[in-house]
């Protein structure tokens, strides 16, 4: 998961990642998310949200963004 995150654009740095299966086809990720000061913090987030439920069916997310 890390890797496919640093490869998108505007991510710098991926910290803090923690991954938690609560139920049976539940599971919940909480990271933070250094972004290129040029990034649109918006789009960035969006496009993790969009990755993570698309490649791994993970919707329970947490994603700190920072500069």
């Amino acid at each position: 998961i890390e890797k496919g995150l640093l490869e998108m654009e505007g991510v710098m740095a991926i910290h803090e990642l923690h991954i938690w299966a609560i139920t049976v086809g539940k599971i919940l990720l909480a990271c933070h998310v250094k972004i290129m000061p040029e990034a649109n913090a918006d789009m960035v987030l969006d496009n993790v949200i969009n990755y993570l439920r698309r490649e791994y069916n993970i919707s329970h997310v947490t994603i700190q963004i920072e500069r």
